[in-house]
This record gives C-alpha cells, structure tokens and sequence, in this order.
C-alpha cells in the first residue's frame, strides 16, 4: 500500500490553533545519523515513548488532516489502538488492521477486504502507524526547535529531518505536550507543497490480547476477500 494512498484515506487539514511561541526561524538541522541526533530531543522522545507502553496497548483518538499546495484541505477523525507491532484504525469508511505479519484494509461501503503483507505498512516511514513511533525509527535524525502552543497547551517542538535525500517531504515536525509528555500534533511537509498533519486529542493505555489484532472475517457476511499478497 503507497503512502499516498494511506494518507489520502486519512484526509487531513492542518490545526488552526498552533501559534508558536518559539523564536523565529527553525534551528538547522546538521547531524548526519539518526544516533548522533540533538541529546536534549532524545531525552524528551524517550519520555514519549515510556508513556506510550506499546507493549501493553494505547488508544489514540486523532485528527488527520491533509492540506494540498493547489486544493482546498480535507479531514477525518479516527482512533489507532497500539500493541508493539500490532494495530487498528479505525476511520469512517474503512479499518485498517494488522497483528504484525498481515495486514487487512476493510472497505466498509463495498464490504470488501484486501490483503497484503504487514512489512509494506511497518518499513512505510510515511504511515501514521510509522508516524507515531517515529521516536525509534532510525530514518530521521532530529533537533528540538523551541515551543509552540496548541489549543492553548504548551509543546516542546522537535523536528525530524529524513536521511534519504530523495524521500518526497523534507520536514516532519512533532509537537509534545510538555506536561503529559505526549504527541499534540505531528506534521508532514512535502516538497511539492502538500502538508499532512496527525493532531491527537486523546491517549489512553489499555491491555489488549495478542490476537485481538487478527482480523475476523465471521463479522463481516458476505465481505468479499481480496488477496494481494
């Protein structure tokens, strides 16, 4: 599955409340490896993930808006449930599911479902399931760049910058809320001008079982099965 295709189901616009309170201008980004990256982001990216506990399971309910250089924005909420490498979102006319090895794309107005391997999603740096553990992926260095706030609560500010020169955006840029130490918004800007951004409103932790991943095809009578892989 293309990223474009993934962000397209998304449909995001980006928050209209973010006023950044930071200095003007971002800092350079000038290191070279995601493991020589800014100490002072680390430390801030590994409190996000310890409150993220993907080894028991997080639901995150989200915005996702996506902005084009030459067309009027467009948004869809939704909810992410997380465990380690496992997954569902849950959009208005479609669930994307994954246990890890398989993933599942259930159109809901055809009730249809395609099938294809979990690794085309997981090695996607641009899937929002990607986006939020960009705190591990080692395709980015990053470098704090001041605050900002959204809907009125105060952010640390980092901003990744992709190691591959020809990935097509050349920005992602995370805002953290500074007293949850949680993902606010996380924004994607493209060289052709487009922008999408994942604006989180809420994350609760809640165990879930291995298998409660697993796509149940028993649920959906009739769903026509579409094996791609």
């Amino acid at each position: 599955m293309k990223a474009s295709i993934i962000f397209l189901a998304f449909l995001f616009t980006i928050v209209a409340t973010v006023s950044t309170s930071a200095q003007p201008g971002d800092k350079p980004i000038t290191y070279a490896s995601s493991k020589d990256a800014d100490p002072q982001a680390k430390a801030l990216l590994k409190q996000v993930k310890d409150q993220l506990k993907l080894d028991k399971g997080v639901v995150i309910n989200f915005q996702f808006t996506y902005d084009p250089a030459e067309a009027a924005p467009s948004t869809q909420k939704g909810v992410v449930q997380l465990k380690n490498t496992s997954f569902r979102l849950t959009l208005q006319d479609q669930e994307i599911s994954s246990d890890g090895k398989t993933l599942w794309t259930y159109l809901k107005k055809r009730n249809e479902v395609q099938i294809n391997d979990a690794a085309e999603i997981q090695n996607d740096p641009l899937s929002p399931y990607r986006l939020i553990q960009i705190h591990d992926s080692p395709d980015f260095t990053y470098v704090t760049a001041g605050t900002s706030k959204v809907n009125g609560v105060l952010c640390d500010v980092i901003d990744f910058k992709p190691l591959d020169k020809n990935a097509e955006f050349f920005k992602i840029k995370a805002e953290i809320d500074r007293a949850k130490k949680q993902y606010k918004t996380i924004s994607l800007y493209l060289k052709n001008g487009d922008q999408y951004t994942l604006s989180l409103s809420s994350q609760v932790n809640q165990n879930f079982a291995d298998n409660a991943f697993v796509w149940n095809a028993a649920k959906y009578p009739g769903v026509k099965v579409e094996d791609l892989r």
